[in-house]
């Protein structure tokens, strides 16, 4: 508290929600104000924010309601705040989270720094017994009871894998450190993430950019890859070859129609090959072993 306002606000606090909203980019909001909108009136735009939160009479603005197309058909509905209104948002989450942080459960993963969904693909939880204990139930279509096949679970049951945040989870076979093979109960990438990613590499008709150099390629697409690696590549990496082996059949259709030279397809192979090889940063797949 202080002596002008009921609610003591940091300017310096307002001003890294900003830089952090900046960083995120995004959408803008119902009343169509864009980030650069917001920041050619950068300065009044965030005192006034600071004077209204400060004095406890900043009401949030209504969100911009948007519809995403889901996998299965479907739609779900995305909601975007004002530019203002997610500066706002960061300051409160700024003050808020160094204080409810620490009482967080260690297995809750959802908007919590440094964790993330990748982290909730490891865990085996008691969900039906926490759910219990907070008088909440489980979803009669959306849950079962899955039958954990491996080494030493032999049997069978009506249910024997589970999809989760893009990932199987079933029997594998799996190698351990002494080189055995064993079966393993475990996650990787499911039919229906691996279809969206297929989908994905063949949207950018990369056969077709004969106009552009493989560089100018790379640049265009290895953010991409690299995300896709670094997220479904935690867990049974070999499951994603059938998504990168279509990415390097179009890379070298691209060959093919690039270089006049390398149009039969035995000769183009051993020109991308050689690239792969020698320039493995190009495209991540090819710097773990995934050439063409």
């Amino acid at each position: 508290m202080n002596k002008t306002k009921p609610f003591c606000i940091s300017k310096s606090v307002v001003w890294k929600a900003w830089l952090l909203v900046k960083a995120n980019q995004g959408a803008a909001g119902i009343d169509r104000q864009s980030i650069s909108d917001f920041e050619t009136l950068l300065k009044d735009n965030l005192y006034k924010l600071w004077n209204r939160m400060s004095s406890g009479s900043y009401f949030p603005p209504p969100v911009r309601m948007v519809n995403i197309p889901k996998p299965d058909g479907g739609e779900r509905t995305l909601g975007i705040p004002t530019v203002a209104d997610r500066v706002a948002q960061m300051v409160v989450k700024l003050y808020l989270e160094p204080e409810v942080e620490p009482v967080f459960h260690e297995d809750s993963y959802g908007y919590r720094p440094g964790k993330s969904a990748i982290d909730a693909v490891g865990i085996h939880d008691k969900i039906e017994q926490r759910f219990t204990q907070c008088r909440l139930t489980l979803h009669p279509q959306k849950t079962k009871i899955v039958y954990c096949k491996d080494e030493d679970r032999t049997g069978s049951h009506e249910h024997e894998s589970f999809d989760f945040l893009g990932f199987t989870f079933r029997a594998r076979g799996s190698r351990n450190r002494q080189g055995k093979f064993f079966v393993n109960f475990s996650p990787a990438i499911s039919n229906r993430a691996a279809k969206a990613l297929r989908a994905k590499i063949r949207s950018w008709r990369i056969q077709r950019h004969n106009d552009k150099s493989v560089t100018e390629i790379s640049r265009t697409i290895k953010s991409t890859i690299r995300g896709w690696l670094n997220y479904y590549g935690r867990f049974y990496r070999s499951a994603l070859w059938s998504a990168f082996d279509g990415l390097n059949r179009r890379l070298l259709r691209w060959v093919q129609r690039k270089y006049k030279r390398y149009h039969y397809s035995r000769r183009a192979r051993r020109w991308l090959r050689q690239l792969a090889r020698h320039e493995p940063e190009l495209f991540p797949h090819w710097g773990i072993g995934m050439l063409p």
